[in-house]
């Protein structure tokens, strides 16, 4: 078997057969992957294909010293989060933040990536477990206000609370949330994100 570090370095210097060959390869395994995020085949073939296309483009600034295995890996479950992020279906986050744990592993035993606090993937993990922490009334309130985009009006009716105490809720989940995961930038960033 070749080494990964010997096909990077022949796909760097431009390569065509071995990077077809690694596509061929690589590409229902990756296909499989995309599929996890998004229920679309044809939209997760998409993203996969464009990883690829991407990775040729930019092959002069491969690093073969990493994983390319890895390498693509991390970029289509970034295109996934993007797509899922800019859907306007938000029960596909929801969906998707039920998968975290088990995309995971089957990730990260897969091409033996360690788990780092920068890593996107680990920190919508982190996210969705301080939100499943919350107490329970403020985690409803929390989601139907964040995830599915309600309004307080609307979550006040359904919960039968006052809007103000939706207000209240939402404050004190953002504040509990912030402290539990001030160790991480960029899930605060990605909490400021949300609606």
């Amino acid at each position: 078997m070749v080494p990964e570090s010997v096909i990077a370095q022949k796909i760097k210097c431009g390569n065509l057969e071995v990077f077809q060959d690694f596509y061929k390869t690589n590409y229902k395994r990756l296909h499989n992957y995309a599929t996890l995020f998004l229920s679309q085949s044809d939209e997760a073939e998409d993203v996969v294909q464009d990883t690829f296309i991407n990775l040729w483009n930019k092959r002069a600034s491969i690093n073969v010293e990493q994983s390319i295995g890895g390498l693509l890996y991390r970029a289509i479950r970034n295109q996934c989060l993007n797509a899922i992020k800019h859907s306007k279906v938000k029960d596909k986050f929801i969906e998707f933040a039920k998968k975290y744990d088990s995309i995971d592993t089957v990730y990260r035993e897969d091409f033996n990536l360690e788990t780092s606090d920068s890593d996107t993937f680990y920190v919508y993990s982190q996210i969705s477990k301080a939100i499943d922490e919350l107490p329970q009334k403020r985690k409803e309130v929390y989601k139907l206000s964040k995830i599915e985009g309600q309004t307080h009006n609307e979550i006040a009716q359904q919960l039968d609370i006052t809007t103000k105490g939706v207000e209240r809720h939402i404050t004190m989940a953002n504040k509990a949330l912030r402290a539990k995961l001030k160790h991480l930038k960029t899930a605060i960033f990605i909490l400021t994100l949300l609606p």
